[in-house]
């Protein structure tokens, strides 16, 4: 569209040059001053300038720019918004004189920021809707000429001399400004520095809505404290950035999302709002109205930029916490008015709220924070609702911390913590949970120790400040008689810090566990002494080899299934094989199922609940106080008190028709099979005399695998016979008992026995007696009566005769001798003729030889040495009468023999 006005530029014209013609410095004055402005105060500016005007003119915006080249080289530069005006051709002919000086929400106020086209054009005309003018610089020469001049060597002013132009702008656009560049400018260079430019111009001036550069185009879209670009064509340096802005009054401080400071950006300058010279080591942006000198480089003196950093607290809030310290400035300050900066934003950053908390919704201000180095999040969930300034972990890293360290945060310790904990009150898993978050930290001695201090909550419901001294018990059990960590807070971390972890059996074995009992029971009452044979359970549940010791198995008392409490020694299991072989009259009560369920049957049997037979067992006995059956005879025939008095008690409830029952249990349970193998133990003693099968006492039956006594002593007919080596008679005879089992089996008629089995037998009962196994009168006290004799022959002989020397056999009859083993042993033949009240063949026997010998030597006479060849003796030495017949006369008749010893000692041989 052609311009409808001039704007008087032809009179302003004329009025100008008749000013240099009446005062020719006034040109050079003119001349030097445009210089001066665009070789020093406005170079590099251009794009600047020419924004900032089309801003102004946008007004309320959003204005559009566009710049572009021509086929000639020309630089065109078109913009939205108020055209052209009378007063604005006046400010521009004007050296320092602009039509925005009274609008605050201009840009350009000192009329003298168009200077910026001077550095690169000759010839510049600004095309508006309301009319057009040229500046010309050679045209400007030919006038200066036409009035006869001297600018002694100065080019002409570019900007005085205004003509008025013939074109309008482009179309969709208000103000076009046309530059013909001079010779040497590279308008591609400037159209790509311009592309540069673009976003931060429109960052910088909000008036601004759209730039296009030649064919491509940027936008700023503004929403909710964010400006992003939308692109158009092929996208501009930093349209892929994304800003968030926080605006206070005036004052606008800028940080594109995700910009590290530290990622080589381009050292920021103070923009007020275009750029000045002023660099800033603040790592962020700042946009304010500040007052500048007409150059626009530079702050006007005592501006003080203290009033711009509360708006950059404000950005660091907008920021998402984690990114927020990275803000905090950390360098030296680059000047006077970036030291101040510095100085006024750290002020800012102490007192104002914005490092994001731990727990709560509040943010923190600096110098009321607390930092945990490598925070966790776990660690913070537990540490936050404590520590009511803690900071959040996305701003506890070694930067961040550092970094709020410098406005005033304080970094505490693990020591710290442990105080800040000393009074918190949560329950035990909360406990746990919060020494799981804290391991990760402890990784040395150093830290352990300053840690020594936290809480530690206990079995018994208290707590301990530091974990030394405690124990830490396996698989989370409770043992509420010992210095415990409650189950529910047990962790590895406890350790570390000085809780000494115990098995179940030092927890069980140990005296606490006895002296809590005998404390709870004089000083409690039986529920104390309940709960802590509960614990007792809760161990041996745990631990399935845990082994309960008899002093304290003694002492625990448990609900029966009546709801009373009962010594655990008189209680029995539901399921147990006792209550079958005892019957139905049972001295017992039945533990509480709830027991069963919550520790099962293996903990309670172990605890002493009865399952088999129960046992007695104590070290060091000193008399027959166990309320044992008959424990007091059983004692009395001891040599001397055992080291270990170990026995199965209740022996006596066993009814008699029930012992085959009652030997299964007792071999098969693993307390009291090894008693039934112990033949001087009170169990095998007990069972021996008192235990019967088929109407027979246990004594009076062997081992099925003792076949010494084979038709001597029958074989006891039972699963479990062979457990009860100690019970039953075996191959060799230990006992009074067994002893005299064996002589009266050899008396009795009705059985069969071999000759040779008596012969060995008697043998066995006699070595018994020798060893000391076995003693005499014991043995005849079992016997009662002296049982009849077994002689040699096999027949049972009432008035049979010991044989006490080798060659009696030989004058007696085979029915009436006794032979006390083999070979015939004179101390053997006594022993044996005391057990059955028999007499000595050498003392009821009256023999004498009767037939003639001759005496001779055993070294002279053959026969004599053949017959101790025969019999496998060594040669005799003395005196051997030999006989052709050898006969020996007794009172029973002459007895036709081999050879005989008389009285005097002398043998005597028959001749083969």
């Amino acid at each position: 569209m052609p311009p409808s006005g001039d704007f008087g530029v032809e009179a302003r014209r004329d009025a100008v040059l008749d000013a240099w013609r009446a005062s020719p410095t006034r040109l050079l004055e003119d001349a030097r001053t445009e210089a001066d402005l665009a070789e020093v105060g406005y170079r590099d500016r251009l794009f600047t300038e020419l924004a900032a005007n089309a801003a102004d003119a946008a007004g309320a915006g959003p204005g559009r720019m566009a710049v572009w080249r021509d086929a000639a080289g020309a630089l065109h530069a078109a913009n939205t918004g108020e055209p052209l005006t009378a007063d604005g051709v006046a400010s521009l002919l004007a050296m320092r004189v602009s039509a925005k000086e009274d609008d605050p929400d201009s840009v350009g106020r000192f009329g003298v920021g168009f200077a910026a086209v001077v550095p690169v054009a000759d010839r510049v005309e600004i095309r508006s809707r309301t009319g057009s003018i040229v500046f010309d610089r050679a045209r400007t020469r030919r006038a200066v000429d036409a009035v006869d001049l001297d600018l002694d060597g100065l080019e002409p002013p570019l900007l005085r001399l205004a003509w008025s132009g013939a074109d309008g702008p482009r179309e969709g656009f208000d103000t076009e400004i046309v530059l013909t560049l001079r010779t040497g400018v590279d308008v591609d260079a400037l159209l790509a520095d311009i592309a540069v430019q673009a976003c931060d111009r429109l960052l910088e001036l909000p008036a601004l809505g759209e730039i296009a550069v030649a064919d491509d185009a940027v936008v700023a879209v503004r929403k909710g404290g964010e400006i992003r670009f939308d692109v158009r064509g092929t996208p501009l340096p930093g349209a892929g950035d994304v800003w968030r802005e926080a605006v206070t009054g005036d004052v606008r401080w800028l940080l594109a999302d995700g910009a590290d400071p530290a990622d080589g950006r381009p050292v920021e300058v103070l923009r007020t709002p275009t750029p000045t010279d002023i660099e800033l080591s603040v790592p962020a942006r700042v946009i304010a109205a500040l007052p500048v000198t007409p150059d626009r480089r530079h702050l006007m003196p005592d501006v003080d930029v203290a009033v711009l950093a509360p708006g950059y607290v404000e950005l660091v809030k907008a920021l998402a916490p984690r990114r927020r310290p990275a803000l905090v400035p950390r360098a030296l300050g680059r000047n006077p008015v970036d030291t101040r900066l510095l100085e006024a934003i750290g002020d800012e950053l102490k007192v104002g709220a914005w490092v994001p908390p731990a727990d709560g919704e509040e943010d923190l201000a600096p110098e009321r924070t607390v930092l945990i180095a490598d925070l966790s999040d776990d660690l913070a969930h537990y540490l936050g609702p404590v520590l009511a300034t803690l900071a959040h972990p996305s701003v506890s890293g070694p930067d961040e911390r550092a970094a709020l360290i410098a406005v005033g945060a304080r970094e505490i310790g693990l020591a710290d913590i442990a105080q800040a904990l000393a009074d918190v009150d949560r329950p035990p898993s909360w406990w746990q949970r919060l020494y799981d978050a804290l391991s990760p930290l402890v990784a040395t001695g150093r830290d352990a120790e300053e840690l020594g201090a936290l809480p530690v909550p206990r079995s018994d419901g208290r707590r301990n400040l530091g974990a030394r001294g405690l124990v830490l018990t396996h698989d989370g059990v409770s043992a509420p008689w010992a210095a415990t960590v409650a189950p529910e807070a047990a962790h590895p971390l406890l350790e570390r810090l000085g809780a000494r972890p115990v098995g179940t059996g030092e927890l069980l074995a140990g005296d606490d566990l006895v002296a809590a009992l005998a404390d709870a029971a004089e000083h409690g009452d039986d529920d104390d002494v309940a709960a802590l044979s509960e614990g007792v359970l809760g161990l041996l549940a745990a631990d399935s080899d845990a082994v309960l010791p008899a002093a304290a198995a003694a002492e625990l008392l448990l609900p029966d299934r009546d709801g009373g409490l009962v010594h655990v020694d008189e209680l029995l299991m539901v399921e147990s094989p006792l209550a079958a072989v005892l019957g139905d009259d049972l001295p017992f009560a039945f533990v509480d199922e709830s027991l069963v369920q919550r520790y099962g049957t293996s903990a309670l049997r172990r605890a002493g609940v009865g399952w088999g037979f129960l046992t007695v067992v104590e070290d060091w006995p000193t008399g027959p106080d166990h309320d044992l059956d008959d424990e007091e005879r059983w004692w009395s025939a001891l040599a001397e008190p055992p080291a270990t008095m170990a026995a199965v008690r209740d022996l006596d409830l066993v009814p008699e028709d029930r012992w085959p029952q009652a030997l299964t249990l007792l071999a098969e349970e693993p307390a009291t099979a090894p008693l039934l193998a112990d033949p001087d133990g009170y169990t095998a003693w007990w069972l021996r005399d008192h235990a019967s099968v088929d109407g027979r006492r246990l004594g009076d039956y062997r081992s099925p695998d003792a076949e010494a006594f084979a038709d001597v002593v029958d074989p006891l007919d039972h699963p479990s016979a062979a457990a009860l080596s100690g019970v039953l008679l075996a191959d060799t005879v230990v006992g009074a008992s067994a002893a005299a089992v064996v002589l009266a089996n050899l008396g009795d008629p009705d059985r069969e026995i071999a000759p040779g089995t008596a012969v060995r037998a008697y043998g066995a009962v006699v070595d018994a007696v020798r060893r000391g196994d076995a003693d005499v009168d014991a043995v005849i006290a079992e016997l009662g009566d002296p049982p009849a004799a077994r002689a040699v022959d096999g027949s049972v002989c009432d008035d049979a005769i010991v044989v006490d020397a080798p060659h009696y056999v030989a004058v007696l009859e085979p029915g009436a001798a006794v032979l006390p083993g083999l070979p015939v042993d004179p101390a053997a033949a006594r022993e044996l003729a005391a057990l059955l009240d028999l007499p000595l063949a050498g003392e009821a026997v009256s023999a004498r030889v009767v037939s003639n010998g001759r005496a001779t030597t055993w070294d002279a006479d053959v026969d004599a040495i053949a017959f101790a060849a025969a019999r496998g003796a060594a040669l005799a030495r003395g005196t051997v009468v030999v006989h052709d017949d050898l006969v020996v006369a007794t009172d029973t008749g002459e007895h036709h023999v081999a050879w005989w010893l008389d009285e005097t000692g002398t043998t005597h041989l028959s001749r083969p």
